[in-house]
C-alpha cells in the first residue's frame, strides 16, 4: 500500500489570524524569546483563553509551520528555515537598509527617465496622469475623457463645473489644467483632502527641494533606533488594535508613525498636506491589504517597502509640480466635505455650466473600508462612531450604509422599474441565509440618485448638462439596468433630451454577462 503524502501548506494560503500569530511567533523565535500568549491576544484581539486564538496555534502546528507550543516554546522545522528567515528579514529591524536615492534626486543627480518631456502640451500632461496618480481611487474614470467632454460641451475658461461624487479629484485636476472653476463634493473627509492637495500647484519648488532633504534626513537617522514600542500614540491608539495590526506590520507602524512625527513639523501647510497624502498612500500600498475588489489581507505577500514607495511618491510629486508650473493653467477649485444633497445650501441657483461624475454604483462595495486605515492614520476619525457618522452620509450603494433611519427609499415609490427589480431580488434570497437586506439597497440607491439629480436641478443654468459615468449591476443573477433607471427618475424630475451613450464593457469573474458603463446624458 503506498503511503499518503502529507499535504503541503503554503503561507500564501493561511488565513489572516493564522499568518499573524505565525510571524509573531517566528519574530520571537529569532530574538531567543518564547512567545506569550498574552501577546497572541493583544495582536489577535482575541482573549487569551479564546478557542479561536488557539485552534489558530494548534493548525500552525498541525501545517508543520511551528513545532511545539505555549507552555514548552516553538521552534521552526527544518524544513520551513528558508521561510523563516525571509519573514525575519521582512518584518524584523535589525540590519535593514534604507534608500537614500531622493537626496539625489534633488540634487538633480537623478538618471531616472522622464515618463513626459517639459515640452508637452497640456493635455499631453493630463493623459500622461500627471498630477492624477498621486492618489488613485477605485471606479476612477479615464483622466482624458474628463477633458473631452469639456471640449465637446464647449466649456470655457471660468465655467463652473461640479462633481457631486469627486472622490479622488479627477474632475477637479482636469479643471484645474484648463482654467475651470470646479467644486467638489464627498463626504469622506479623507476624499477631501486628496482633491484639495491634488490641485494645489503654487508650491514652492526650492522650499520643497528643502524640506524634502530635512525630512529625509530625520528620518533616516531617527529610524535606526526604532523599536516595536518606540511611538504608541496617535492612530496607533485610536485604531482598534485588532484592524490595525490586521493592516500594518508592528515594524511598518512604527515606520509610519516616524515619518507622520517628522511631518508635522513642516511649517508650510500646503507642503506639510502634500507630505501627508504621500505618506497614507505609501502607507496603503506598503500594508497587507489586497483590494479585489473586497479587502483581503495577505501578510506573507511580497510588497515594496514603505520608504521606497515614500520616497518615489514624493520624487513623482516633485517632478509633476515642475510640470505643470511651466504651464500655469490654475483654475479655481474648492472641495466641499458634504454630502450633494446638500448642495443647495452652498451653491447658487442657476449658477453651474456643468455637471460631470461617476457616482457610486448599487455594486455593494462600501467605500469607508477601503480607506479605514488613512482616516485613522491622518486623524479624521478616532473611532467607528467617526466611521459610522459617515458612512450614514453617503450613496447607498452598499448594504453597510444602510442604517435603521435611512428612508430614501421614499422618493422612488411610484418607479415601478425600481419595484419590480428589488422584488426580483427578494425572490432570490428570501430562501436564503444572506442577501435578505439587497432588495433595500436597490430602492435606497435609487432613492438616494433621485435626490442628487434633483438637487442639482435649480442650480444648473439652462441648456447647460449633467453627466453621469455609470455601470449596470447584476445582483445575485438579476440585472439591474442602472443607466435607463436614471434616465427615467431624471425624465420625472425635469430633465429634456435623457439619453446615454456608451462608454466601455465590463465583465466580472463572478458571471458570463457582460455589464455595459454607459454615459447618461441629462440636459436641463
Amino acid at each position: 500500500m503506498a503511503l499518503l503524502q502529507k499535504k503541503k501548506y503554503t503561507p500564501s494560503g493561511l488565513p489572516f489570524l493564522q499568518a499573524q500569530i505565525l510571524q509573531q511567533i517566528y519574530l520571537d523565535i529569532s530574538r531567543n524569546k518564547s512567545t506569550d500568549i498574552s501577546l497572541l491576544s493583544q495582536i489577535s484581539d482575541y482573549p487569551p483563553q479564546s478557542k479561536i486564538l488557539n485552534n489558530a496555534i494548534e493548525s500552525l502546528v498541525n501545517k508543520n509551520f511551528i513545532i511545539g507550543s505555549i507552555e514548552n516554546g516553538f521552534f521552526v522545522p527544518e524544513e520551513r528555515f528558508d521561510f523563516f528567515q525571509k519573514v525575519i528579514k521582512k518584518f524584523d529591524y535589525n540590519g535593514k537598509v534604507y534608500s537614500s536615492k531622493i537626496f539625489d534626486h534633488i540634487n538633480k543627480k537623478s538618471t531616472q527617465l522622464k515618463l513626459f518631456p517639459k515640452t508637452k502640451s497640456i493635455s499631453d500632461l493630463n493623459r500622461f496622469g500627471v498630477i492624477h496618480k498621486w492618489y488613485d481611487y477605485l471606479e476612477d474614470f479615464p483622466y482624458s475623457l474628463i477633458e473631452e467632454k469639456f471640449i465637446e460641451y464647449n466649456l470655457k475658461n471660468g465655467s463652473i463645473v461640479v462633481d457631486p461624487f469627486c472622490g479622488s479629484g479627477t474632475t477637479m485636476v482636469t479643471a484645474n489644467m484648463f482654467h475651470l472653476d470646479a467644486i467638489g463634493f464627498d463626504t469622506n473627509p479623507l476624499m477631501t483632502i486628496v482633491s484639495k492637495v491634488k490641485t494645489t500647484w503654487s508650491i514652492n519648488i526650492s522650499t520643497l527641494n528643502e524640506t524634502i532633504g530635512k525630512v529625509s534626513d530625520k528620518f533616516l537617522k531617527k529610524v535606526k533606533t526604532l523599536t516595536d514600542n518606540s511611538f504608541q500614540n496617535g492612530f496607533l491608539q485610536t485604531m482598534p488594535k485588532k484592524e490595525l495590526n490586521q493592516w500594518l506590520s508592528p515594524r511598518l507602524q512604527q515606520e509610519v508613525s516616524l515619518l507622520k512625527s517628522i511631518i508635522s513639523e513642516i511649517n508650510d501647510k500646503n507642503i506639510r498636506d502634500l507630505f501627508l497624502l504621500a505618506m497614507s498612500k505609501s502607507c496603503f500600498e506598503a500594508s497587507y491589504v489586497s483590494l479585489c475588489p473586497g479587502t483581503t489581507f495577505y501578510p506573507f505577500r511580497e510588497k515594496e517597502e514603505f520608504w521606497n514607495l515614500f520616497t518615489d511618491k514624493i520624487i513623482q510629486m516633485h517632478d509633476d509640480l515642475k510640470a505643470i508650473q511651466i504651464h500655469n493653467h490654475y483654475g479655481k477649485t474648492t472641495t466641499i466635505m458634504d454630502t450633494c444633497l446638500n448642495a443647495q445650501s452652498h451653491l447658487k441657483e442657476n449658477s453651474i455650466d456643468f455637471i460631470i461624475t461617476s457616482p457610486p454604483y448599487p455594486n455593494d462595495l462600501e467605500y469607508t473600508r477601503q480607506t479605514r486605515l488613512e482616516l485613522y492614520l491622518l486623524d479624521f476619525v478616532e473611532s467607528m462612531n467617526d466611521i459610522q457618522k459617515i458612512k450614514r452620509r453617503m450613496a447607498k450603494g452598499s448594504t453597510k450604509l444602510i442604517f435603521k433611519e435611512s428612508n430614501s427609499e421614499i422618493f422612488i415609490d411610484k418607479f415601478n422599474s425600481v419595484k419590480s427589480i428589488s422584488s426580483k431580488i427578494y425572490e432570490q434570497t428570501k430562501d436564503k441565509n444572506w442577501g435578505f437586506d439587497y432588495p433595500r439597497m436597490v430602492r435606497e440607491y435609487f432613492g438616494d440618485m433621485y435626490l442628487c439629480i434633483k438637487e442639482f436641478f435649480p442650480l444648473m443654468k439652462t441648456d447647460s448638462h449633467f453627466l453621469l459615468v455609470v455601470g449596470d449591476q447584476t445582483i445575485k443573477g438579476v440585472f439591474i439596468p442602472v443607466c435607463d433607471i436614471l434616465i427615467e427618475l431624471a425624465e420625472e424630475i425635469g430633465y429634456k433630451n435623457c439619453r446615454k451613450e456608451s462608454f466601455r464593457i465590463r465583465r466580472s469573474t463572478g458571471h458570463d454577462m457582460p455589464l455595459p458603463e454607459d454615459i447618461v446624458i441629462l440636459e436641463k
